[in-house]
This record gives C-alpha cells, structure tokens and sequence, in this order.
C-alpha cells in the first residue's frame, strides 16, 4: 500500500509540475492571423514612436498576449516600421480608452515608422 501512495504523490506533483509549466509557455496564435494597423498623432516617449491602433477580427476576441504577438508580427513584416517596448499597463490604458467594447479585439501599442 506504501507504494501506491508514493506513485499517486508522484503522478500529483508531475501534473501540478505540468500546469506549472504550461502557464510559461507562449501564448499560441493561429498562423493566418494578421491585424491592420493605423498611426495615431499621439507621441510615446521622445524618440519618434507614435501610437498605433491594431484592429483584429471582432469576431474573435483574443487575450492582450495574443493580440501583441500577432501585432509583433505583423510589424515584423513591415520594414518601415519597428515594435517599441512598452509596459502592458500603458497597452492596456490605451486600448481602454478605444472603449469597453473594443477591448479584446483592438490593441493600441507604440512604433516607430518611417516615411518609405
């Protein structure tokens, strides 16, 4: 009996290990999935970075990880423009203010774009 507790004890704490570790995993995008982007006039920060909205299927919702890692993406085809790094809060504060509906199907987010 001794040993069947000890391998259900394992058997728990390799799952709990599982679950653990998928939480770092990244977030899983479907391939096809694109947005189309539009600059705004507002500034981030002092080196050329404008705020851009990120518009997506309103048909999906998608959690702020995806919707950051297909816009990554989608500017990583663009060679005019280039990701900036921002906090997820000031992401989050600027897609709130798109409004309450829009929050899971938008993203505004800060490039740097040149005129070419």
């Amino acid at each position: 009996m001794g040993a069947r507790v000890v391998t259900a004890a394992v058997r728990i704490s390799l799952a709990i290990a599982l679950l653990a570790l998928a939480g770092c995993a990244a977030p899983v995008v479907e391939p096809a999935a694109t947005a189309r982007h539009v600059p705004s006039n507002v500034a981030y920060g002092n080196d050329g970075a404008r705020m851009h909205l990120f518009i997506f299927d309103p048909n999906e919702p998608r959690s702020l990880a995806d919707r950051k890692a297909i816009a990554r993406r989608t500017i990583a085809l663009e060679p005019s423009c280039a990701w900036v790094d921002a906090p997820d809060d000031v992401l989050i504060e600027a897609t709130n203010s798109q409004g309450a509906r829009f929050i899971e199907t938008m993203l505004v987010a800060p490039l740097r774009c040149s005129r070419a």
